[in-house]
């Protein structure tokens, strides 16, 4: 809402309100006296028909400028705040949406007593928002900054990311309410295996590195972290309990991080949520930092997500490497289509209770 009225409001109250407005205000008589008497002062005997062919001059070069004032406003709007620089797509479009209502207006004036709209006004109009396009243009080659590889107005249509928030809200608020029968069953569950307690809170490493806490159902022993620290699970790792099992197998465990996508720490798709300092035990007994291998600083330019590529391409127990070369491999061809084929492999995945399987989920 904020970038609608900080980008494009303007335009749309400068086409629906000034081009009126400005068009009547030009045609007073007013004007045309004005531009006689500073005739006059200039020329004493100047003849009527001068007058006129500056009127008209002068008229014509403030629809000019009118017309370049929109294509920039609409320019603006498609770069959406980014530094001012050229892009193909955005121009295309400025240039397109504002020509259009040139010839709308026109047109129009073929309509009004009293005014007579051509062509030739229209072509008037155009060379303005030519004009303003040429000079963002000039501009972005003068200060080096050329077009970047950002998909354009119709890239950005088709990946349809903006639907990605809206959606996360709507389905993470329909999953809370239906799946609530299901959080007092695994709850009993959980408490009754051991009689601790039913929750996990965990630090997670959210977009931009910001750490927040997210929710799961305790899957592991009391303690099963103490002397040890932030280790990755494996497969028959002797800490997870025998409901826990049950719950890593299916996902059932990560049901509760449906409030961290509704408050908008995590989404349903992207990169796993890692723990600060958490370590991978590697097989000849070392223990590595996840923030030491190459990836890992890329992952955090987007939300984490409760299931992801690797996640659902990669056993639990593949390295880190791996897991991260599939999370780029994501973020760089990300679009709301793939994230909808991700959850729907997902929930097969799940169905299967396959979610702990060292072959092939899929």
């Amino acid at each position: 809402m904020k970038k609608f009225f900080w980008y494009w409001l303007p335009p749309i109250v400068w086409a629906a309100l000034f081009f009126p407005v400005g068009n009547v205000y030009l045609s007073k008589p007013w004007l045309y006296r004005l531009v006689a008497r500073v005739l006059k002062l200039i020329v004493k005997d100047v003849e009527p028909a001068t007058v006129e062919i500056v009127y008209i001059i002068l008229r014509k070069s403030m629809h000019f400028v009118e017309y370049a004032v929109l294509a920039f406003l609409l320019y603006r709007a498609f770069r959406a705040g980014r530094s001012l620089r050229w892009k193909t797509s955005w121009a295309l479009w400025a240039g397109v949406i504002a020509s259009a209502y040139g010839l709308l207006d026109a047109s129009l004036q073929l309509i009004v007593p009293g005014r007579k709209g051509s062509l030739m006004d229209w072509g008037i109009d155009s060379a303005g928002v030519l004009f303003m396009l040429a000079v963002i243009r000039w501009r972005s080659r003068k200060t080096g900054r050329e077009p970047g590889k950002e998909p354009g107005f119709w890239g950005k249509l088709v990946r349809a990311n903006y639907l990605r928030r809206p959606f996360d809200v709507a389905l993470s608020g329909v999953g809370l309410i239906l799946s609530s029968p299901l959080w007092l069953l695994f709850s009993f569950l959980v408490w009754l295996n051991d009689r601790g307690p039913v929750f996990y809170l965990q630090e997670r490493v959210g977009k931009g590195g910001l750490i927040f806490k997210a929710i799961k159902f305790r899957s592991m022993i009391k303690d099963a972290e103490k002397g040890r620290g932030a280790v990755q699970a494996v497969e028959n790792d002797p800490r997870v309990t025998p409901i826990g099992r049950i719950l890593r197998a299916t996902a059932m465990d990560e049901l509760p991080q449906l409030v961290n996508i509704f408050k908008g720490d995590m989404s349903f798709v992207g990169p796993r949520a890692l723990r600060p300092e958490e370590k991978e035990a590697r097989g000849d007994g070392r223990s590595v930092r996840l923030d030491e291998i190459p990836g890992y600083r890329e992952r955090l330019a987007v939300r984490p997500g409760l299931t992801g590529l690797a996640q659902v391409y990669l056993p639990g127990d593949a390295p880190r490497k791996a897991k991260f070369r599939y999370d780029r491999l994501y973020i760089k061809r990300r679009t709301f289509w793939l994230d909808m084929k991700i959850m729907v492999l997902s929930f097969w995945i799940t169905f299967r209770g396959k979610w702990e399987s060292r072959e092939d989920k899929v």
